[in-house]
């Protein structure tokens, strides 16, 4: 396996791997890798639902969604994002977050599986929400550390998590789904939603992601946002996700910075 970083803060590639016939040492180094890079791209993959199932697995306990939600009758662990209607649901997260945030108890890692490329457009920008929060001055941080977001279905999570595993400090923000944060009034919020949005913005701080058919990509949620660009109904694109849940996520069973040096 040969990965290589992509991006000049966070983001790798990974070659040289078949993500249906992972060994230990296979599934070993893409924890690390994603640990130490937030985001994995891999292209040349053939995955049927099954297999997207499994290789998902070697990261944690997948969630599943209700039957017409994801899609797949066979797979509810999958759920199909699409330029149209008939094929899975469409104008998805066209702003940056990072999946399952509205969950309270949010989902650590993305999968996305290729399954039909679009010959023009339906590109994702992921950004480094690590960075991001790295390259704020230092009276910013000192204004958002501690802040409690609220999603608007009532959930709550600091704008600034620490991440479990390497304790690395993230800016965690929804810009579509939070709806203020506690002890802000409306003006306050809009005013801070605004500036967050345009700081995961700036120039150089994202990667964009071209899709070809058979890329699988991987995110730390923790790590790294993500945002959909717009896409006509005259392109033809499907996306499959596998989403991995909270209380699954293989990082529960320990890790160590020191595992980086292995590879």
């Amino acid at each position: 396996m040969k990965i290589s970083a992509m991006h000049a803060s966070f983001g790798a590639r990974v070659e040289e791997v078949d993500l249906v016939s992972l060994t230990q040492r296979d599934t070993d180094l893409l924890h690390t890798a994603l640990l130490e890079h937030g985001l994995l791209a891999i292209r040349n993959q053939k995955l049927s639902p099954a297999d997207q199932v499994r290789m998902s697995e070697i990261f944690g306990t997948l969630e599943t969604f209700p039957p017409g939600e994801g899609q797949l009758a066979d797979s509810p662990q999958i759920f199909r994002v699409a330029s149209r209607p008939s094929n899975g649901h469409t104008n998805v997260g066209r702003y940056w977050h990072s999946d399952g945030s509205f969950r309270a108890q949010a989902t650590p890692i993305s999968i996305w599986y290729l399954v039909a490329r679009p010959a023009d457009g339906g590109e994702t920008l992921f950004t480094d929400l690590r960075e991001a929060y790295r390259t704020l001055p230092d009276d910013r941080k000192a204004s958002i550390d501690g802040l409690i977001t609220l999603h608007r279905n009532g959930v709550e999570h600091p704008l600034v998590i620490r991440h479990a595993a390497t304790r690395d400090p993230s800016l965690y923000f929804n810009v579509g789904l939070t709806h203020g944060i506690v002890g802000y009034t409306n003006e306050e919020f809009m005013a801070l939603r605004h500036h967050l949005n345009e700081h995961l913005s700036r120039a150089g701080a994202s990667y964009v992601h071209h899709w070809l058919e058979g890329d699988v990509v991987i995110a730390d949620n923790f790590r790294v946002a993500h945002r959909a660009t717009p896409i006509s109904m005259d392109q033809h694109r499907i996306l499959d996700r596998t989403t991995i849940r909270a209380d699954g996520v293989f990082w529960r069973d320990g890790y160590s910075r020191a595992d980086a040096s292995e590879r």
